[in-house]
Order: structure tokens, then sequence, then C-alpha cells
């Protein structure tokens, strides 16, 4: 289970939102929880203290001179009252922490601070904004996401009125494709569940069927898939045939995307069971769901009708129907789910 955790702030409302999402993870596994603030040093000029003027250093010529610029020294204060505030409620909770300040830029700020303290895990709000940065999914939390060598769990941010004070992981969803990339996420979910006590639900997504590029050649040429039965006639299905026998070919067509289908969820179901087996032998409950449609849309309305509380998921999948790919489905699932997504990187994918 994680032993430290990276919690990059900046502190707006909005990436505080994560709080409420990490505490029970970090209480139940005894994790240590490293608080980051990343200083930016772009717009740090905006609002800062102006220089000491002529006149002033006349007044006072034995006063210090500062030797870090006066914008920089006031937000990275700022920043450790802020960490400190934030530090004091998480022990309060019986978590122990500490706060990192750091100036640079922030993605690559958050990932230096990830591998110098050795984290297990980072968690961070997908937005927020305030005086210093802002995490916006494209920018920030896409680049750490992609790049970052540990597990990320990825919190749609919220107003301190929407966020709950204590949120709960009662029900986890585990969206497979069927590839060895994507049950890279089994441990890591399989951990938190025990953790915390939750329910897995898992899920694989086949994709509506649809001929291959050869088959689509020939229904357009001839008015059917050449894999399926002989041509009929001599120049093959045209304009004008009879219709009955078109008929046939349609019929013939649907009933091969049917056998198709029942293949692909056979393959699946297979598949979800011997992933199961990492769950039940744990002594965590699981379930196995099959749907039809596209992989995205697909987790998403999972993940509402069954309330669930996570989305754990690998960020790189690849097999012969679907990919989960950082940028595509687990890009478009951190965009809309309302529940944090644990997006763990297979080892093997490298960069």
């Amino acid at each position: 289970m994680y032993r430290k955790v990276l919690v990059p702030l900046d502190g707006s409302a909005l990436s505080s939102a994560v709080l409420s999402r990490i505490r029970p993870i970090a209480r139940c596994s005894g994790a240590r929880v490293v608080l980051l603030r990343v200083v930016p040093e772009i717009g740090m000029r905006i609002g800062a203290p102006a220089p000491p003027t002529d006149a002033q250093l006349a007044a006072q010529p034995d006063a210090p001179l500062e030797t870090v610029p006066l914008e920089i020294a006031h937000y990275e204060s700022a920043a450790r009252e802020y960490l400190d505030r934030v530090a004091a409620e998480l022990a309060a909770a019986g978590i122990v922490t500490h706060t990192r300040v750091v100036t640079g830029p922030v993605a690559e700020g958050i990932l230096d601070v990830a591998n110098e303290e050795g984290v297990d895990l980072i968690a961070m709000s997908t937005h927020g904004r305030g005086g210093l940065g802002r995490f916006l999914l494209g920018s920030v939390a896409s680049q750490v996401a992609h790049y970052a060598k540990m597990p990320v769990l990825l919190v749609r941010a919220m107003t301190d009125e929407q966020a709950p004070a204590e949120y709960s992981y009662r029900k986890i969803l585990v969206p497979l494709d069927g590839s060895d990339f994507s049950h890279a996420v089994l441990p890591h979910a399989r951990e938190v569940a025990v953790c915390v006590g939750a329910q897995v639900i898992m899920l694989q997504a086949i994709p509506e069927p649809e001929p291959e590029a050869s088959e689509a050649h020939w229904m357009l040429t001839f008015g059917g898939p050449a894999s399926i039965g002989e041509v009929p006639g001599e120049g093959g299905l045209r304009p004008g045939m009879d219709p009955l026998v078109r008929r046939q070919w349609a019929e013939s067509i649907r009933a091969e995307l049917v056998r198709r289908t029942e293949y692909e969820m056979e393959a699946a179901q297979s598949n979800l069971n011997a992933a199961a087996s990492v769950f039940k032998s744990a002594g965590v409950p699981v379930e196995t769901m099959i749907q039809v449609g596209r992989p995205a849309e697909v987790i998403l309305d999972a993940a509402t009708a069954n309330a669930v509380d996570m989305i754990a998921m690998a960020t790189h999948g690849r097999s012969g129907i679907q990919r989960l790919l950082l940028g595509s489905v687990a890009d478009r699932i951190v965009r809309h789910a309302h529940v944090p997504v644990l997006m763990v990187r297979p080892e093997s994918t490298g960069t």
C-alpha cells in the first residue's frame, strides 16, 4: 500500500478538493503526506511589493538588502503559511505530513519533488485556480499523469461548498480492455479496496462491431463483405439485383457481426473472470460487467449507474478492440467523471 503521498496545491479552494479524497486512503494506509506548493516564476511581479526607492535606501542606509527578489520571498512566505495551515488540519485527523515549497515550472516541480521524496502516489485536482498557478487537464495535470512514474489520483475540482467534509470509498470501478497493459491497475485497485473496505466492479466495454477494411471495400463495391459466403452472381451484388438476394446478404452480414460480438463478449468474460481472482484472493467483493458501446461512454455511464466512488484504470492499454490511452479514453473519463480517477501507468510502456 502507499507509504508516501504527494499532494500539490495552489492555494485555491478548487485545488484543495483533493484533501477530502486522500484523507481516507492516508488514514487507513498510514501514509505520510507531502504537501507541495510550486511557486511559478512567470507572473510573480503582478501585485508584488515594489522594490525600495533611492529615498528609502537613503533614509535607511543600514537596512539589509534582500538577496532574494522581494516578490519571490513574498510568495514563498505566503505559500509556507498556507501549507502549514493545511498540515495542521491533516495532523488533527491523525495524518503525518510535511511541507515543501519550490520555485519554477509547476508540472516539472511536481514531478521533481515526487522523485526526490520517493512518493508512491501523487494526488491532485484536475482544475485549480489561484494567484500562483492553475491545474488544468491538458496542462499541469495531464503532464503529471503522463510523465509520473507512480500512480496519479486525479480529483475533479470543486468548491468548499460542493466538497464533502468526509469522503468514503465504497465502490471502485476497474475498467479493463483485455490487454496485459490494462491489467497493471489490478494490484493498485486491490490494495486500495482492501485498505478502505470497498467493493470492486470490473468492467470491459465491447465497441460496436464494424466491418473490417477489406469487408467495407466489398460492401461498397458489391453490397456485402467477401468473407461472408460466396459473392452471388458473376459480377457480385450490384444495383438492381434481386431484392430477396440483397436482403439475404444483409441478414448474413448482421448475423456475422452478432457472432463477432458474442465472441468478443466470451473473451471479455474469460478475461474478467481471471482478473477477478486478484480481488477474490484478497477477500474483496467483486462483480463483473460487460457492455457494448463506446468505451469512454460505457465507463462513465457505468460509474454513474453503479454510484461508484472511484475509477481505477491504466493510462495505456491496447488490444484489437479498444485502447485506454491518456488523451483518448482516459482523458475523456478524467474530464467528465465526478469521482476520483486513479491512473496507473504500466512500467513496460516507456515514455
